[in-house]
Parts: structure tokens; sequence; C-alpha cells
């Protein structure tokens, strides 16, 4: 079993962002640990604490969803109430990227804001992934599209990282960062230059596993491009 150690912050938010990255309802994690879906709820919104035992429950039917690190960097936003992530759906469903474009979001917030974005609100983001005023905005909404399902946002995805250096170096370094839990200028290095990681084996291995996970499109495709520049030093 996973040591608590290995969640950043053992949080509601931390525990409802692994299971929505884990595509669970919240019937669906009630009826595998065993709980009810409202205490559930409670403890996923921070009404109610978080107990070993609860982790444990998580950590046993979520298992590698509990273990996905927010990525290191000096200015991370997070959301710490439900009141706080309501005020930023509003305002995103009113076409206002809020914190979006203020610097770099966790994937806490992207779990708990993909899952009741309406067709309007996707529709901006992928507006923002485009044709955002900065490249923080465009990365966190290539972010957000990345968590949703679909073929239109995975294309979105694609396209925006194709074709914007600046984001796709953001987003690099995001996906190096989360993995390896390196600091923000370390990782931005290696998106310049991947064969200059300080555990280029570890990295690989981490991008194999990110390459084919079915569950985030912007993953699979920095997993693709780092693994491809990094094969020269993985021998």
């Amino acid at each position: 079993m996973s040591t608590t150690a290995e969640i950043s912050e053992p949080t509601g938010a931390k525990l409802r962002a692994a299971r929505l990255y884990m595509k669970l309802s919240l019937s669906e994690m009630a009826k595998a640990t065993r709980y009810t879906k409202a205490y559930l709820g409670l403890v996923e919104t921070g009404k109610k604490a978080v107990t070993l035992e609860v982790l444990t429950a998580y950590e046993r039917v979520l298992g590698d969803g509990m273990k996905r690190p927010d990525l290191v960097h000096p200015r991370l936003i997070r959301l710490d109430t439900p009141q706080e992530r309501e005020r930023v759906l509003v305002a995103v469903e009113a076409g206002d990227p809020d914190v979006f474009a203020q610097g770099p979001t966790s994937s806490s917030i992207d779990a708990a804001i993909c899952p009741n974005l309406s067709e309007t609100a996707i529709g901006h983001f992928r507006t923002w992934a485009l044709d955002g005023k900065t490249s923080t905005l465009r990365a966190n909404a290539i972010s957000i599209l990345g968590f949703l399902p679909g073929r239109e946002n995975a294309e979105v995805v694609v396209r925006a990282l194709d074709s914007d250096p600046k984001v796709r170096k953001l987003c690099l370094a995001s996906e190096v960062s989360r993995l390896m839990q390196w600091d923000w200028p370390t990782s931005l290095q290696v998106a310049d230059d991947p064969t200059t990681a300080p555990d280029p084996k570890g990295l690989g291995m981490k991008l194999a596993k990110e390459a084919i996970d079915p569950k985030d499109s912007e993953s699979r495709w920095c997993a693709g491009w780092l693994l491809q520049r990094l094969a020269p030093v993985l021998g």
C-alpha cells in the first residue's frame, strides 16, 4: 500500500482529483470503498476530515491515480474551498478565464472544474487554447482540454502544441516537473533539451507510461515528444 507521504496533500480536493482522473463517479467510488456516497461527498468537499481509513480505501481503489502529483512551481494556484471553485466555474461560464490567466493551476483545479463545464464553457477553453492573450492562459486551457474526453478537445490540444512554441515549452516543462518533481528552472531546461535531464532513464520510464495514458491527451502528446528526443541518451 502507498504511504500518506506519497500524496503531497491528503485533502478532500486531492482525493476528488485522483478519483476524477481515474474516471470514477462518486457512486462508483462509494460502491468500491463501501462508504456511502453522501459521506464521501462530504470528505471530498472538505466538510469532513480525510481519515487514514478513507485515504487507504482511495489508495486501494485508485492506485496510480493517487500518485499523480502537481508540478513544482513557486506560483502554483490552488483552490482550497468549494466556494472558490464555484466562483471560478461561474466566471469561466461567463467567458472570464479568472485564475487560468493568472498562473499555473494545480491538477486538483482541473479535476474539480472539468466535470462541471457546460458546452459553452468548453468552447471558451478551446478558444483560449488557441487564441488566449497570454501563454499562461493558453497552456492552462490546454491542460483542461487534455483532461476532457472527446476527439474535438484532443484535436485542439494537438493543434496548439504543434503550432505554439511558447505554450509547448510550458506544457513540456509542466509534464517533466509533475512526473519527476524537479524544480521549475530544471524542468524548463529539460523541455528545451531533454538530453540534459538529471535522470534520463527515470524520466524515460515515467514518460513511457504517460505516452499510453488514455485519460489525458496533453500528457500523451508531451510524453511522446519528450521520449523521441530522449532516445539518444536512453541507449
